[in-house]
């Protein structure tokens, strides 16, 4: 891909995403599904022109979030996981030689980016964000189940990107 259009690809990509991220702050009900759809443009720059691209698009759309977006809970959702997901995923599948190690290797990433979250959380807001164990526990288990069916919808999405869109 051009040089030029990478960067035009990128600027129209960005602009969609923050406007996800807006309608997320702004919205009180699908917030998680807004965060997902935005995820996804950064797998876009992936596949249209490399990693290293992704990454800047990753940097350049999480500091826009955190410019424009008012509600920065969202934009540290953005930053903390699902704005840099697409670069992680790709590099992974594309250097795993099995699907378990595939799958160990985004579960670690996960949980690294869920206890950041957490101790963002609790230490820099001192907001205690689960009272009691099994609480605990449930709500560890729930987002190990989430993060699967994210995963592979995510999986979905580019395989359609790939089939239907790309060659195009």
């Amino acid at each position: 891909m051009s040089r030029e259009r990478s960067l035009s690809l990128g600027g129209m990509l960005a602009a969609v995403n923050v406007i996800l991220l807006f309608i997320s702050a702004a919205m009180p009900t699908s917030r998680f599904f807004l965060l997902v759809l935005s995820s996804f443009s950064t797998s876009i720059m992936v596949i249209e022109a490399n990693a290293n691209i992704g990454l800047v698009f990753y940097i350049a759309t999480s500091l826009l979030s955190f410019i424009l977006i008012p509600n920065k809970l969202i934009a540290f959702y953005y930053a903390c996981f699902f704005g840099f997901y697409g670069i992680v995923k790709s590099y992974i599948e594309r250097f795993s030689l099995n699907r378990f190690l595939e799958y160990v290797l985004k579960l670690i990433v996960f949980n690294l980016s869920l206890s950041v979250i957490y101790f963002v959380f609790k230490f820099v807001f001192a907001v205690n964000i689960f009272i009691g164990s099994y609480l605990i526990v449930m709500v560890f288990v729930l987002l190990q189940i989430s993060f699967v069916i994210y995963d592979y919808t995510y999986t979905v999405f580019v395989s359609f990107y790939l089939k239907k869109i790309k060659r195009h």
